[in-house]
């Protein structure tokens, strides 16, 4: 099974708790309520293991994908495009994916 990995920087402007929000009361239920995604959780970085310096990501979002080619239908729909538009008012986001092999 995909699994896509978003790695999320918040904007400079942005305050934390206004975006932890927003993902919790708007972004989360919809992204969970998308027939192509099994799960979906979305983890705060804490800090980098064995050092003091501030972590380059401020989330790590993981997205399990049941079915790829309806993911890029569900991420085309309004709804989506329009909550896609609002999260990169908030942050700088990288979207890898991944497949687990061992």
């Amino acid at each position: 099974m995909p699994t896509m990995i978003v790695l999320v920087r918040l904007k400079r402007s942005v305050e934390i708790g206004e975006y932890e929000r927003w993902v919790q009361e708007s972004y989360a239920p919809a992204v969970r309520e998308l027939p192509s995604v099994s799960d979906w959780r979305n983890h705060r970085v804490t800090g980098l293991l064995g050092s003091e310096a501030k972590p380059p990501y401020r989330y790590v979002v993981t997205l399990e994908v049941a079915d790829l080619a309806r993911l890029g239908e569900d991420m085309a729909g309004e709804r989506i495009r329009a909550l896609l538009a609002e999260l990169h008012g908030y942050a700088e986001v990288t979207q890898l994916m991944a497949e687990r092999f061992a």
